[in-house]
């Protein structure tokens, strides 16, 4: 039985008894083997194929009746129909043949004779156990005769608990009838399973390209899964009839099922989200049935299956309900669903109807079946796919409404387009006649601009150079104090070595009884040290020097690699010196904290070393000018250097007056000081802005608090 007109309820029911109907219409037979007369038994009694064997006690079953693998008349696999035939007169003598379809192997006796033997050819190795012959059948007689039919199966492993399977059919039928009426049971319900699947994946298709192309509404992606999940259902309906073992079934089964209650609940959530509805109870409890439903199918079984319709009724049931609050919607696109819901009840109404005029007319020619038929079908097609393709009808609809608002606009801003421009080119025209006249006023005034831009740059230059002097002059100054130690040093030990080496000489005149050699290697050997001393202070004054000229020289502008913490630690001294060089009595508490390991970095250190002399100099002038107004202060400068992750930060801090608020964001301004007239032209903090911020690609920052403290920090990143 078709698996997907199963889910999808009463529909289904119509279109059995309808096509029933036609089938039966088809068959000019009087021989008539009733699908309910059967008597039945389970278990296996060569016995019972004999014609005289009493079969009152059996039950009455149907052949056809599907068997549920949980069931336990069937614990044995294996069973016997039985039925007494009365061939009429019109049928002796005819060309018969005895159609059997059959789910597993059979043997059939007729009249307590073995007739057929029905058996896959590969039953016993695991092929298919699914067949269907036609077995040529004669009757000379039209006394009663008696057709036992002995039906096993092979219970194979499966995936779904409500597995089940159609064991027999069994039919007369005239020979030249048989290949026609094969046709016309298969090929409509295939063409209907065909058509719905290239519907539903081309629906999928084009959700899917509308939900790429706006994925701001995703009830088209929706209803792309909704598509895909029926067109698998059927495509699962339509494999059963073809696969073979139980397990293949109940694997097609799984598939069919979870796809259908899949399409369904999505077709619900589509229908929500077209209306902007919120999901409240009642959509969860029916998602929750709907899942504990397919939860039994496949882990308990179908005990329950005459209410298998239940889950999706409720689907349908609630469909209607939104359907139905959006019809009350003000809004003439929230009626779409309910249109839609409509034509497909329209359709049930006339398959219904159609149903009942086709089992009045049953004596109507077959091509005249065969055309009613058709249109049977046509209108349950129509049914099943009118809700999914009025939704689909409803986005179409509204894309064409938005892009057809989007041609409108696109007129209107053309025409506004068209109107702007020719104001523009009035306006041009008139400021082109403006322009020629403040052209000539800008001629003029840019000559007397340029002359003062002229005298601005060489005042700038001059200025920048005065700031680069009273640097060096600061620098040398340090310089002379610093380089006083070294040359102190060279000087007594110069002087020792002499007084040395007067000794030893006085020491080598004596006679060779009364010299002493064990001083002469001492005083060696304190020469020796002494001379090594004088060259490493030599050496020390000569890097003073060598600082202070490549201080004193401009810049190369070429970066090379540096330790940051001997740069520092030098101009910080040399800072230091030269202010204790023109105040001798400013003293002030130095510490440095310079992180161990620190990796070069690519700077250029003669403007690395301006922009350190600057701020040095600026805590210097703080911690001096506090200390001026306090007593008992003591200055502190503190300076700092770590790494934080592809940067070298420095920070320079000390304990002076700080800066005040509305000081502090013009720190870096050109010609903006704080120092009185003639001690600071207002360029160091801006020059050292520039060369961080613009020469290396760093920042330079001030954070202050007015009479406590100010900090300046410095990021240079890592090359």
């Amino acid at each position: 039985m078709n698996r997907l007109l199963l889910g999808i309820t009463f529909v289904l029911l119509i279109t059995n008894i309808a096509v029933g109907q036609l089938v039966r219409i088809s068959n000019e037979s009087n021989l008539e083997l009733g699908r309910d007369k059967w008597q039945f038994m389970p278990g296996d009694d060569m016995k019972w194929a004999d014609s005289a064997f009493n079969d009152k006690s059996w039950k009455k079953r149907s052949i056809e009746t599907a068997i549920e693998l949980n069931d336990t008349t069937w614990s044995k696999n294996q069973a016997w129909f039985r039925q007494s035939l009365y061939p009429g007169k019109s049928l002796r003598q005819k060309d018969l043949r005895l159609v059997v379809k059959q789910f597993g192997s059979s043997e059939i006796y007729l009249d307590g004779k073995l007739f057929a033997t029905l058996k896959p050819a590969r039953f016993d190795s695991g092929g298919s156990q699914r067949l269907i012959r036609f077995i040529p059948i004669h009757f000379s007689d039209t006394s009663r005769h008696t057709l036992a039919i002995r039906y096993q199966f092979r219970r194979d492993p499966i995936v779904q608990a409500s597995t089940d399977i159609s064991p027999l059919s069994i039919h007369f039928q005239e020979a030249d009838q048989v290949g026609i009426s094969l046709v016309d049971e298969t090929q409509w319900p295939a063409i209907l399973n065909g058509c719905f699947i290239g519907l539903c994946g081309v629906l999928a298709l084009l959700h899917f390209l509308f939900y790429r192309a706006n994925r701001k509404q995703p009830i088209n992606r929706t209803l792309a899964w909704a598509m895909l999940f029926f067109a698998l259902s059927a495509a699962m309906s339509e494999l059963n009839d073809y696969v073979g073992t139980l397990t293949y079934v109940s694997l097609t089964d799984l598939l069919s099922d979870v796809s259908l209650h899949a399409g369904f609940i999505l077709i619900l959530t589509a229908v929500y989200q077209y209306l902007h509805l919120r999901r409240r109870w009642i959509y969860y409890g029916i998602l929750a049935i709907v899942f504990l439903d397919q939860l039994y199918r496949t882990g308990i079984g179908s005990l329950l299956n005459e209410f298998g319709w239940i889950p999706l009724a409720l689907v349908i049931l609630d469909y209607i309900r939104v359907s139905w609050l959006g019809r009350k919607m003000k809004d003439v696109d929230a009626r779409l669903p309910w249109n839609a819901l409509k034509a497909s009840l329209y359709c049930f109404l006339l398959i219904i109807v159609f149903g009942i005029i086709t089992g009045i007319f049953e004596s109507l020619r077959n091509n005249v079946i065969e055309y009613m038929l058709v249109v049977f079908v046509l209108l349950v097609a129509g049914a099943i796919i009118s809700i999914p393709v009025g939704l689909s009808l409803s986005l179409v609809r509204d894309y064409t409404r938005t892009y057809k608002a989007l041609g409108d606009n696109l007129r209107e801003v053309e025409q506004l387009s068209a109107r702007t421009l020719a104001q523009e080119q009035e306006k041009q025209h008139l400021l082109a006649r403006q322009n020629e006249l403040l052209e000539e006023q800008v001629q003029a005034r840019t000559a007397e601009l340029h002359q003062s831009l002229e005298e601005l740059k060489a005042t700038q230059d001059q200025l920048i150079q005065r700031e680069k002097l009273a640097s060096l002059g600061e620098l040398t100054a340090g310089i002379a104090h610093e380089i006083q130690n070294p040359l102190n040093f060279v000087n007594n030990f110069a002087e020792v070595s002499v007084e040395l080496v007067q000794e030893i000489n006085e020491e080598r005149a004596k006679p060779e009884g009364e010299r002493d050699t064990e001083l002469e290697t001492d005083l060696l050997s304190d020469l020796g040290q002494n001379v090594q001393k004088i060259s490493d202070h030599g050496k020390r004054a000569a890097s003073i020097v060598r600082g202070m000229l490549q201080h004193s020289r401009a810049s190369s502008g070429q970066k090379q690699p540096t330790d940051l913490n001997a740069l520092i630690n030098e101009y910080l001294r040399l800072a230091y010196q030269g202010l204790r060089a023109k105040d001798k009595s400013f003293n002030a508490h130095l510490t440095t904290h310079f992180a161990p390991n620190l990796p070069t970095i690519n700077l250029v250190p003669e403007d690395i070393g301006r922009v350190l002399v600057n701020l040095f100099n600026n805590a210097f002038y703080a911690v001096q000018q506090k200390s001026q107004l306090e007593s008992g202060f003591s200055p502190m400068v503190f300076v700092q250097t770590s790494q934080d992750g592809g940067q070298l930060v420095i920070q320079i801090r000390d304990n002076g007056t700080g800066i005040p608020d509305e000081v502090r964001q013009k720190v870096f301004q050109p010609f903006f000081t704080t120092k009185p007239p003639g001690q600071g032209t207002g360029l160091g903090l801006s020059l050292s802005y520039d060369i961080i911020a613009k020469g290396h690609g760093g920042l330079l920052s001030v954070d202050t608090k007015l009479g406590k403290f100010t900090k300046f920090t410095i990021k240079l990143p890592l090359e």
